[in-house]
């Protein structure tokens, strides 16, 4: 299963850089995507989207979505809510293909700090976001069910310049099982992501390849490049929880 996500800085939907984007994903044919920052408008016409609540503390005009996951194949089992505690509007969740996907589109650390509500210290919104999304993996995992945590981590993977304890937070929110398939994967620029892929002993990730946000005449597409990966069952690891 080819699966991609990418941050789409709320492209709009008349824009030259999302016709770039259109081709580059239609090009790179996933079969699941992952889309953060997104206007809803822009999503493909075919295949089937569940989409994260409308609400994430920020005014809008109702189109704009932190994250949606899209599949050419129907959805089951949709949660878009995660958990009560959770930061809302920036979680969404479903089966396909026999995998729950989960999309993140995790707090960066000034979400409403100086904009939006104005109610927050920095780091406050992810740290918070990442002790339930723990809390709602270790509840996933016991469903048996293989689970792909993709989307906008915020965080760049290994430790970069955050500090320790939002590090942590992260790390930990992901169950210690989980392999961190983009850990030390760079970007065109020479930077660690901060899009990324956790999958569960059932998954392995292969084929990573990063979609460059600038096109070769400088066309600027986003902030954030893409990830494009392959995702596959371990039959090693099925059979074994089988057992």
């Amino acid at each position: 299963m080819k699966c991609l996500t990418w941050n789409l800085e709320w492209a709009s939907p008349t824009s030259k850089r999302l016709r770039i984007i259109r081709d580059r994903i239609g090009e790179a044919d996933p079969d699941v995507v992952c889309y953060t920052e997104i206007n809803r408008s822009t999503l493909p016409k075919d295949g089937f989207a569940i989409e994260a609540e409308s609400d994430y503390g920020y005014p809008t005009t109702g189109e704009k979505r932190k994250v949606i996951l899209w599949s050419k194949q129907p959805w089951s089992e949709f949660d878009d809510g995660g958990a009560s505690g959770l930061p809302s509007g920036r979680f969404v969740s479903g089966v396909t293909g026999s995998i729950r996907f989960v999309g993140v589109c995790i707090p960066w650390r000034d979400a409403h700090v100086r904009t939006g509500r104005k109610d927050r210290e920095a780091w406050e919104d992810h740290l918070l976001y990442c002790r339930e999304l723990g809390q709602i993996l270790d509840r996933y995992s016991r469903d048996g069910i293989p689970i792909c945590v993709l989307g906008d981590y915020n965080q760049r993977i290994p430790k970069g310049t955050q500090p320790q304890r939002a590090f942590n937070a992260l790390t930990e929110a992901i169950p210690r099982q989980f392999d961190i398939a983009t850990e030390g994967i760079l970007d065109p620029d020479g930077k660690s992501l901060i899009d990324h892929y956790a999958v569960s002993p059932e998954l392995r990730v292969e084929a990573i390849e990063v979609l460059h946000r600038f096109t070769p005449d400088g066309t600027r597409l986003s902030d954030h490049v893409g990830v494009l990966t392959t995702l596959k069952i371990n039959k090693a690891k099925s059979s074994s929880q089988e057992h």
